[in-house]
């Protein structure tokens, strides 16, 4: 009878671990979910819930290197949003830069957890590139060596990952000042739209390098372009409105 009873005990404590498993998942599933769609959508609300849900998750669990990933994705994905909408070309209030910094602070406690992780090099380049954006020169030469080493890193594990070479053409288009020619940094972008022609985002830094040349209809063709392959590429419509109203026309 004890060993019975043991055994009963052991399978409803496989039962529930499985169980929580699942539940924990589950939720992750929905908090991933609800954080594109909130992206998407411009709806920073339904994005601040999901940084509680994600957060309160690697709260419980502080090994939860996805729960830490994607609630500082979420933070990245507000202070996005926030500079998207803000009249600037970025977020004036300082609360994006809130996000940067707190997404920058699960990034660092992911890393310490688990060092070898490609794409939370590659967010963090993005968070410091953002970084770098809204603080200006100056400023932004504090950020340049940990972008750099964020890159370094992303390169040395994986070098073939596209979403590294993408950041191996955004290191050349922004080498420093003066800026390099534009035919030089384009090259790069098209070397990897020949592996992924569906790439918007590298049609929308094509066109912002034309953008920054004052070469205004190549710039339009590219964000153009960007839109046609991703219809909610907010930064795309965001350059093409500011470029309508500049030339008078409107949207």
């Amino acid at each position: 009878m004890k060993k019975l009873a043991l055994g009963s005990i052991l399978i409803v404590l496989l039962f529930f671990g499985m169980s929580t498993t699942s539940h924990a998942q589950d939720a992750l599933k929905d908090a991933t979910a609800h954080l594109e769609q909130g992206w998407q959508n411009l709806d920073i609300p339904l994005l601040k819930k999901t940084v509680e849900t994600l957060e309160e998750m690697a709260k419980k669990n502080p090994k939860d290197l996805l729960a830490l990933y994607y609630a500082a994705k979420a933070h990245f994905a507000i202070a996005d949003c926030l500079d998207i909408k803000s009249n600037e070309d970025f977020d004036q209030s300082g609360e994006s830069g809130n996000h940067i910094d707190a997404g920058l602070d699960l990034i660092k406690t992911s890393l310490s957890l688990k060092e070898k992780s490609v794409d939370t090099y590659i967010l963090k380049f993005q968070f410091l590139r953002r970084k770098m954006f809204q603080v200006g020169f100056p400023g932004l030469m504090m950020y340049v060596s940990d972008r750099n080493s964020a890159y370094d890193k992303a390169k040395e594990l994986a070098p073939d990952n596209i979403n590294v070479q993408f950041l191996s053409a955004l290191q050349v288009a922004e080498a420093g000042y003066p800026p390099p020619p534009p035919e030089k940094p384009i090259a790069e972008f098209e070397k990897i739209l020949k592996k992924d022609p569906k790439m918007a985002d590298a049609y929308y830094e094509i066109g912002l390098i034309w953008d920054k040349a004052k070469k205004t209809d190549e710039a339009k063709k590219n964000y153009t372009k960007a839109l046609e392959l991703n219809p909610n590429h907010h930064w795309a419509k965001k350059k093409l409105k500011t470029l309508e109203s500049s030339s008078g026309k409107g949207m």
